[in-house]
């Protein structure tokens, strides 16, 4: 069965990452066609609500002030609060009671994730974001504290990517691309998947070309469309964040975030091999997105056997997703349609 797409997926999707909202500042974004304000209070608290005033339609993102937890409106000062009420009219006593939309939002190891619904619905029981250092069942407990903070030194940043989140998910399964794509001396082996609840959960094993026994594995845990979450046991033990969120019809923004285990002789600055290595990372992400720029899309494709079992698993899963009515762009559609040559 062909997969049903739309850029309005259900789940959680990374937006920024927190530096990037500073204390006392608003901030424009967009993201599944809206366009939003995130503001964070002079006390640290994040807010996202929806951009424009209700009185004329300013955007709040573009010269807005924060004063207090308030956020005013550039053109004529009207003030909202962090639940997206008004607050204050400068010119007048009373207020209004019609609130701006206050989206949820949570920050985790120094990355903002937005939830959407389609249908507006909040965070649903059973679709919390995994812990990228203690929700991995294979490994023992990690401490955040023992790995760098990702932002600014570790991140790779893609916005305007003409590519559609379903590509993040592809890579979950696909064994048999490291070779040829990254360049890997052999291909790693898929020792297993399953679905846990709303999670796909899968890892990979890559064998010394030396002893040919397996030297690294890595485990990763998808949450949602578009976010998944890789943690390479080894003797390099990193983790990162990958993840694609839909801006609208046609594009994406792409992030991946790095976690480096701290150096005990540089416990608090990461040292030059480590940012050296991390400003290496963009074109680790260029190897893939290179293949994504270009890709037509395959709802049916002739698999070769090593691919069935876990492409048809991965694929199902992301099915619940996908509430929204399947509409895709006519620039989207000719990338992503059911296609049969």
């Amino acid at each position: 069965m062909a997969l049903q797409f739309s850029m309005k997926p259900t789940g959680w999707f990374q937006i920024a990452w927190s530096g990037e909202i500073p204390a006392g500042r608003a901030v424009p974004l967009k993201y599944f066609g809206h366009e939003l304000v995130a503001f964070r209070s002079e006390a640290g608290e994040l807010a996202v609500l929806d951009a424009h005033c209700h009185h004329l339609g300013a955007h709040l993102g573009h010269g807005g002030k924060v004063h207090g937890d308030t956020v005013a409106c550039p053109y004529h000062g009207w003030r909202w609060n962090l639940k997206g009420e008004n607050t204050l009219i400068p010119y007048q006593d009373n207020v209004i009671r019609k609130p701006l939309r206050r989206w949820a939002v949570v920050e985790r190891w120094g990355l903002v994730f937005l939830w959407h619904d389609p249908a507006g619905g909040p965070p649903r029981e059973g679709w919390e974001l995994p812990d990228i250092f203690t929700d991995i069942p294979e490994l023992p407990a990690a401490s955040a504290g023992d790995f760098y903070p990702c932002w600014p030194d570790a991140v790779v940043d893609k916005p305007g990517e003409a590519i559609h989140p379903q590509m993040v998910q592809e890579n979950v399964c696909d064994s048999t691309h490291f070779r040829h794509t990254h360049g890997a001396p052999l291909d790693p082996q898929l020792l297993w998947f399953r679905v846990d609840g709303t999670r796909f959960r899968a890892a990979m094993g890559f064998k010394s070309p030396k002893t040919g026994e397996i030297a690294l594995r890595t485990y990763a845990v998808n949450p949602s469309l578009g976010l998944s979450f890789f943690v390479f046991e080894g003797r390099f033990p990193y983790r990162l964040v990958l993840s694609g969120t839909p801006v609208d019809e046609d594009t994406s923004h792409f992030r991946v975030s790095y976690f480096f285990p701290r150096d005990p002789a540089s416990p608090e600055a990461m040292p030059q091999h480590l940012v050296d290595y991390a400003r290496g990372t963009e074109e680790l992400f260029e190897e893939d997105a290179r293949m994504w720029r270009h890709l037509r899309f395959r709802h049916r494709p002739i698999y070769a056997k090593q691919d069935i079992a876990g492409y048809t698993a991965m694929r199902k899963w992301c099915e619940q997703f996908y509430e929204a009515p399947a509409e895709l762009s006519p620039k989207m559609a000719a990338r992503m349609a059911d296609t049969r040559d």
